[in-house]
């Protein structure tokens, strides 16, 4: 259900199955599962219109890339921690959807997910790599900001962004947007060649120091900016959606990308 790497412990045990005469093997591929498929299925089983089990559907898709084996097995973990519970009195099964949200990706989903970045589209995976060079969260306003940088992608980080949320990559919450897994946001951030990623973190140091009252020499000359930011003018700045964000945010935004 997903690719393994070659040094994994259950590679040399297949191989070695392969190559025996008395084991046959037959390889079968499980595709995710859509939104529209992962509701069938959540409506058939618990006997409910499909038109009652929509959220739940989006939230197990999210939290499991629509993969059925690890959707199964929330699912179940609902049951027990009576997210999902019959009632007596309407006799059919209901759902606490105050609890839905706070669920968090499993660290056996996120290892999932870091097995199909390799199939995201250049824009999106640049998106990504700006995103982890940020760290586990960042502040929507200031990938507002880099909207306007070369930073961005081709079409913006914009454009991936629902993407990214639609696949569980990334979740948007309270002007944040955050990693769905700190392993996926590290080996995002790991798998950049060090040259480039040095590269994005002083561009992006420099064009959010450019928002400022800084220049680029000053940011330049800077081994250490953080002394600089002290005695610096403090003022603020909005984006196209509104969020503000004061200079001496963006500037500590910037020292911690050119203390990398």
């Amino acid at each position: 259900f997903r690719e393994i790497s070659v040094d994994h412990p259950l590679l040399p045990k297949l191989n070695s199955l392969r190559e025996s005469s008395n084991v046959k093997i037959t390889n079968m591929h499980l595709s995710a599962f859509s939104k529209d498929d992962l509701g069938d299925m959540i409506s058939n089983e618990l006997k409910l219109p499909k038109r009652l089990v929509v959220e739940l559907g989006d939230v197990v898709h999210k939290r499991t890339s629509g993969h059925i084996l690890f959707a199964v097995e929330l699912l179940n973990s609902m049951v027990r921690d009576s997210t999902i519970y019959f009632s007596m009195n309407r006799r059919q099964f209901h759902c606490r959807i105050d609890r839905l949200y706070s669920l968090k990706t499993d660290e056996t989903v996120a290892t999932f997910i870091i097995s199909t970045l390799s199939t995201l589209n250049p824009d999106a995976l640049k998106a990504l790599q700006v995103l982890s060079c940020c760290g586990f969260h960042t502040d929507v306003a200031v990938l507002e900001l880099l909207e306007e940088s070369d930073i961005s992608p081709c079409r913006g980080i914009r454009s991936s962004l629902q993407y990214l949320v639609d696949v569980g990559i990334v979740e948007i919450a309270g002007g944040l947007v955050a990693f769905a897994h700190d392993l996926i946001q590290q080996h995002v951030y790991e798998n950049i060649d060090l040259s480039q990623r040095l590269d994005l973190h002083f561009n992006i140091a420099l064009f959010l120091g450019l928002k400022t009252s800084m220049n680029s020499a000053s940011i330049q000359a800077m081994g250490s900016i953080e002394d600089g930011f002290k005695n610096l003018y403090i003022s603020e700045s909005k984006t196209a959606e509104g969020p503000v964000l004061s200079e001496r945010s963006l500037l500590s935004i910037a020292t911690d990308h050119i203390n990398h």
